[in-house]
């Protein structure tokens, strides 16, 4: 009997080990979630940001009811643009031959390395 008894010595620890190894990765599994959950939440933020901005020009086109607005307006709104938290963010404003204005927020956060052109926020208006 001590010879069976010689053979188990040392399992149940191993067994141990391999259900705290079992238990390891699927606490890194979870931290990789809350990770990516947190990404997703600071990405949806920053688009919700550059609609805000975007219709905050908009509203401007609407008081003047003319989607041509003054040098001075569009500068501020850049300014705004740049200190709105968006990382690395830009504002244009580009108005065609038929009045149509297209409104762009570009930025760039700094936990992602793809592109800004990835994260962009296009409006057009046009006021009859």
């Amino acid at each position: 009997m001590t010879a069976r008894l010689q053979k188990q010595k040392g399992a149940m620890l191993l067994e141990a080990l391999l259900s705290i190894l079992i238990f390891s990765f699927g606490i890194l599994g979870l931290v990789g979630l809350q990770v990516v959950a947190t990404q997703s939440s600071v990405s949806a933020e920053n688009r919700t940001v550059a609609a805000l901005l975007a219709n905050d020009l908009v509203s401007q086109m609407w008081i003047h009811k003319k989607t041509g607005i003054d040098a001075n307006e569009i500068s501020q709104w850049q300014a705004k643009v740049v200190n709105s938290g968006l990382g690395n963010a830009i504002g244009q404003v580009e108005v065609d031959a038929n009045g149509i204005a297209t409104i762009t927020v570009q930025w760039k956060p700094p936990f992602e390395k793809e592109s800004a052109a990835n994260n962009r926020y296009v409006t057009k208006i046009a006021i009859d």
